[in-house]
């Protein structure tokens, strides 16, 4: 949602500060974890709960974002409404241009063909960028992270 509600110039900004902030709350879950913290056994339903507590703050606040520019104009064709929720979002001022780029990601859209993924494996121009996600993604997986 914050990569896609961000501006342009700011979109990569954002989507790589996501991903910083979920290794942290990693990093922190596993040093609020060792015993001179929260790792003894008393501790442990407090230990459990810390992980309640920002999707209680989640749920209650999402409510009151607007839903995604790109969203709305994409899917829902809701140009006013993508104009509202930019206007929300991003403050008064000239957002014709963010508009016009979401326009042309559309109509690019319309154009391209969804493969399945049974297309995906079988087409020779992914096959490479194919092999590299299956090698992180392996990678990621067997190195032990998910076990800690």
């Amino acid at each position: 949602y914050v990569g896609e509600i961000s501006p342009k110039k700011l979109r990569g900004f954002a989507n790589s500060t996501s991903s910083f902030f979920w290794s942290l709350g990693k990093a922190v879950g596993q040093i609020s974890g060792q015993r001179e913290l929260l790792g003894h056994q008393s501790l442990w339903p407090m230990l459990m709960a810390a992980c309640g507590l920002p999707a209680m703050v989640q749920l209650i606040t999402l409510p009151f974002f607007p839903e995604s520019p790109p969203y709305l104009l994409m899917h829902k064709g809701d140009q006013e409404g993508c104009r509202k929720a930019i206007r929300q979002l991003w403050g008064e001022g000239h957002h014709q241009a963010e508009i016009d780029d979401i326009m042309k990601e559309k109509a690019t859209m319309k154009n391209t063909k969804i493969l399945s993924v049974l297309e995906l494996m079988k087409e020779p121009a992914f096959r490479w960028q194919l092999y590299i996600i299956i090698i992180l993604t392996a990678t990621v997986q067997l190195c032990g992270i998910n076990a800690v």
